[in-house]
């Protein structure tokens, strides 16, 4: 997870030149083929790869549930994938749900399935405040490279359900989801926490899985905030310290 490399750091001060030992964030790069065809590449740091592949395809909306996959194999920078040939279908065609929500034009059928039955579920600030803890403190591959992002899923009262750090902010969630869906964790009760920006690719995510809060120590983009908004989700950003901002559906945090 971590590469050893001798560098030349400048010092202004020193005036000069020294030789220094430095850590970075290992990358690689791992083809996800699905019933024989190639469907994606993972830039990633290549650890916890199976979690990363079912998350991928939870929060890609390519299955529903962990057993939609009956197999999967690795075979050196490449994992392989047996799903029905429905939802292999469904997989390489990618369906661009985001693009309906641009147009306007999203399927009813859809905008059915992601009814939230907890829409008045309450979470207290203290449960977003530890989110930002884990973010800030656990991230040990970030506190040696300086080059990841992590992701968190945590309970109602702020205790950690699962965590993951990649090169990726999209990894990181995905990890996070691929273990817990693996597990039998339930999504309906728990927060999603990034340390990456809420953009689209990011918020359609917590979606995907049904999340009531997404949280995150960066900013939102407009159309995070505006898929957010389609879908129920409480969206939250510039979590810092004992601050952070609601975009969302403010209902459901409480005092």
């Amino acid at each position: 997870m971590l590469v050893d490399y001798k560098i030349l750091r400048f010092d202004g001060l020193k005036g000069g030149l020294e030789t220094k030992e430095d850590v970075v964030a290992f990358e690689d790069i791992i083809n996800l083929h699905i019933n024989g065809k190639f469907y994606t590449a993972f830039h990633c740091i290549p650890y916890r790869l199976r979690e990363l592949v079912i998350g991928r395809l939870l929060t890609d909306g390519i299955i529903e549930s962990f057993e939609d996959i009956p197999e999967i194999d690795f075979s050196g920078k490449n994992v392989y994938v047996k799903i029905s040939e429905e939802k292999a279908i469904k997989a390489l065609e990618k369906p661009a749900l985001i693009d309906a929500i641009c147009s306007g034009s999203i399927p009813l059928s859809i905008l059915k399935k992601f009814q939230r039955s907890n829409h008045y579920l309450k979470f207290d600030v203290e449960a977003i405040f530890k989110a930002v803890e884990v973010l800030n403190n656990k991230p040990f591959i970030y506190r040696a490279s300086g080059g990841t992002h992590s992701a968190a899923l945590l309970d109602e009262k702020g205790e950690l359900i699962a965590f993951a750090e990649d090169i990726g902010r999209h990894n990181a969630i995905d990890k996070i989801v691929g273990e817990s869906v693996s597990k039998g964790v339930k999504f309906d009760r728990l927060i999603l926490a990034s340390s990456g920006r809420l953009t689209s690719e990011m918020v359609i995510k917590a979606v995907w899985i049904m999340v009531p809060i997404m949280v995150s120590i960066s900013a939102p983009t407009s159309m995070g905030i505006k898929i957010a908004e389609t879908f129920g989700l409480t969206l939250i950003g510039f979590a810092r310290g004992r601050k952070f901002n609601i975009y969302t559906f403010p209902d459901r945090i409480k005092k």
